[in-house]
């Protein structure tokens, strides 16, 4: 049931028809303007940590920019989709905070919504250059903080910090990761978790 589970929230043509109704009931132009995009008159185009992404409302299709044939995943679809249909349109703040200091945070990323930091900070235990070297290839920044520090485009108004210290014989690596404290703006709870998800899967595979 469990393996059956997860095939079904797999990949982005999965994704149920009323998340693209509510795309439908917004005006497309104020959608892509809203969140940094581009509207063409039949699709959308908007980047996500390094990748161009095409959304065509009315076959219901999410794309990979040039790469047709790349199964899009369902939490890059659902992000896609949820940004277009709820953003205000808020520029990024440059203020970082982590998820749980978003509103209502505290409670949501807890438990199975817990922040993949472990696995980060493991990564970056054993191979910092390459997360570095990966964090540039994905369009992020080398900034001041923590050992190492890098902001990412997670969306147009969205960015993402990663901070990372190296333990020592006392601690092991740590681990945090930042978003804009305006991404509620942009992205309800579940979409900033995937947004997480997604950075992480991208940096450490």
């Amino acid at each position: 049931m469990k393996s059956s589970q997860n095939e079904l929230f797999r990949w982005a043509d999965q994704i149920p028809a009323a998340s693209w109704i509510d795309l439908s009931n917004r005006p497309s132009q104020q959608a892509a303007e809203a969140v940094g995009a581009e509207w063409d008159g039949q699709r959308f185009k908007v980047p996500l940590l390094g990748v161009q992404y095409t959304i065509d409302p009315v076959r219901q299709r999410i794309e990979r920019a040039n790469q047709a044939d790349h199964l899009v995943s369902y939490q890059a679809g659902v992000i896609l989709l949820t940004t277009l249909s709820i953003s205000k349109g808020v520029p990024p703040s440059g203020r970082m905070a982590v998820p749980q200091e978003l509103p209502g945070g505290r409670m949501f990323f807890t438990g199975a919504h817990g922040i993949a930091l472990g696995k980060l900070a493991e990564f970056y235990a054993k191979y910092s250059d390459q997360l570095i070297e990966r964090s540039v290839r994905l369009g992020g920044e080398m900034i001041e903080g923590a050992d190492t520090a890098v902001r990412l485009p997670g969306l147009p108004y969205v960015p993402l910090y990663v901070l990372c210290w190296r333990g020592d014989q006392e601690s092991s690596a740590r681990a945090i990761i930042g978003i804009d404290d305006r991404a509620h703006f942009h992205l309800d709870l579940a979409g900033i978790f995937a947004l997480t998800n997604i950075l992480v899967s991208r940096l450490c595979r």
